[in-house]
């Protein structure tokens, strides 16, 4: 059988938001369905974050895959969705069409639609394996009552079937087919660090923040893959920079020793990067200056906020103090630090401005100040639902206030577009001479990527910085002001 599998854009053209302009990785999860059955049918990736949009078009009527795979986060639903309508326009029910990933499996009735054939619930290798050797074998597509972690429409009727378990080990998993996005390497990057591979190391998250739902997706459990494997990865990666997928990779301090140990042992010579809490740096920062020595460059924390009042009610389970001294041990070892912050719709002007002081104090390389909103699928979005203005999916880009604002949506949007440029003396206090030459080889790498990075992250500053843009959005694509209540809201 003929396969594509389909990395949507993730927004329409003329639309810009934080993933493309500050980072993007592969395809991770399509390269990994694509390893469970390339074996036995052939396989196409298309990544549309990077293809012009009439390649798909072209794709399908050449190609003509018997099954469309499409992966889907919140922002990039109704592209996904456009995806599938898209193949049944021109295949009609000569292709199988079947969505999976984060919003699919947290919001399934979202993608009930009569040109999407299943929804993949949960974890998607072994259920799209099974799924691709049911359809081979000739079985009918209402046949699928067995087949664990679906949502199938059968006729008018939809269905969901048991959910797929969650215990398989990792390294049991073949290793994902990324030579299927070779073509694409010089397309992936992250930050300065350009031509990155991709590689997951666990899944799921110990913790429960409120506003996260990795740990709903992977049902509260976390796995590993072993250090064995997780080198033969970064060995057979052909890039010079690797980034770690793991939501959260600083974790369980044996298995990292581990993962060092096994590195030094082979040799291996990569940079790469990771997404950490604070509060484990803190208490680990002997391990840090080793996974330092053994490639560490950068790391992502979720930073979240400068109160502590503010952090135990997201359930983050951590400090301000945590997050300063964990911004000042990065600093004195020589990696680069990534902090994401969030201001909250029910501020007044003054909290916007302590936020940004506090930033500044920690000396962030780049601080990221995003939008708090309850995300589909999250404790938040069960508790606040009833607040919010818009169930658009577009909007739950962490760049909108999907929920009513204290000040006027205007002023508020207005100290929000602050933030780039009232940061930046946080990343100038990053990156002094003394930071820079503590590691004089990376740095100059990272130098040769610097020029792409700022062409992207001008791009993005002129349209975070510009409050006009949040207001247009809501006029564009909600249609009315979010502001001004409907006559129905009024009568109620």
């Amino acid at each position: 059988m003929k396969i594509l599998l389909v990395q949507p854009a993730p927004y329409e053209n003329g639309r810009i938001g934080l993933e493309t302009a500050l980072w993007m990785s592969e395809p991770a999860a399509l390269t990994a369905l694509a390893a469970m059955v390339e074996g036995e049918h052939e396989v196409r990736i298309v990544d549309m974050r990077v293809e012009p949009a009439d390649v798909l078009p072209r794709v399908l009527a050449e190609y003509r895959p018997h099954v469309l795979g499409v992966t889907a986060m919140t922002t990039d639903a109704y592209q996904a969705q456009a995806v599938a309508l898209c193949a049944k326009s021109i295949l009609g029910d000569a292709v199988f069409t079947i969505l999976g990933g984060h919003h699919p499996t947290l919001m399934p009735g979202d993608h009930d639609q009569p040109y999407i054939d299943a929804v993949c619930i949960g974890e998607g290798e072994e259920t799209f394996q099974e799924v691709v050797a049911h359809l081979a074998a000739g079985r009918a597509r209402d046949e699928m009552a067995g087949i664990a972690g679906l949502r199938i429409r059968v006729g008018q009727e939809v269905r969901t079937t048991p959910a797929r378990s969650q215990a398989r080990e990792l390294d049991s998993f073949p290793a994902p087919a990324r030579h299927l996005v070779a073509h694409y390497a010089h397309e992936y990057f992250f930050a300065a660090a350009n031509g990155i591979a991709s590689i997951q190391t666990s899944r799921g998250c110990a913790f429960d923040c409120n506003f996260c739902a990795i740990w709903e997706f992977y049902e509260r459990k976390v796995r590993f893959l072993s250090a064995r494997a997780i080198v033969d990865r970064m060995e057979a990666a052909t890039e010079r920079f690797i980034m770690f997928l793991d939501d959260n990779f600083l974790t369980h301090r044996q298995r990292l020793e581990e993962l060092v140990d096994e590195i030094e042992r082979r040799g291996v010579r990569k940079y790469w990067m990771i997404q950490g809490r604070t509060d484990f740096i803190v208490k680990n920062a002997d391990l840090m200056q080793r996974l330092r020595d053994a490639g560490l460059m950068m790391v992502l924390s979720g930073y979240e906020s400068n109160e502590d009042d503010t952090l135990a009610a997201l359930q983050k389970d951590n400090s301000k103090a945590n997050n300063l001294e964990a911004a000042h041990i990065l600093r004195e070892l020589g990696i680069l630090s990534m902090g994401i912050f969030m201001v909250h719709p029910d501020w007044e002007e003054r909290q916007f401005d302590q936020l940004y002081e506090t930033i500044n104090q920690m000396r962030i390389t780049m601080p990221m100040v995003v939008i708090h909103m309850p995300l589909p699928g999250t404790q938040a979005w069960r508790e606040h639902g009833d607040e919010l203005l818009t169930r658009d999916a577009r909007f739950f880009d962490l760049l909108h206030a999907v929920t009513p604002t204290r000040l006027t949506r205007r002023r508020f949007y207005e100290k929000y577009a602050e933030w780039n440029g009232a940061t930046m003396k946080s990343t100038r206090g990053s990156l002094t001479p003394a930071f820079l030459l503590k590691r004089p080889a990376l740095m100059l790498r990272l130098a040769l990527g610097y020029r792409k990075l700022e062409k992207k992250s001008k791009k993005l500053r002129r349209a975070i910085g510009d409050p006009e843009n949040f207001l247009r959005d809501e006029y564009e694509i909600v249609g009315r002001d979010l502001e001004t209540p409907t006559p129905a809201e009024l009568v109620a």
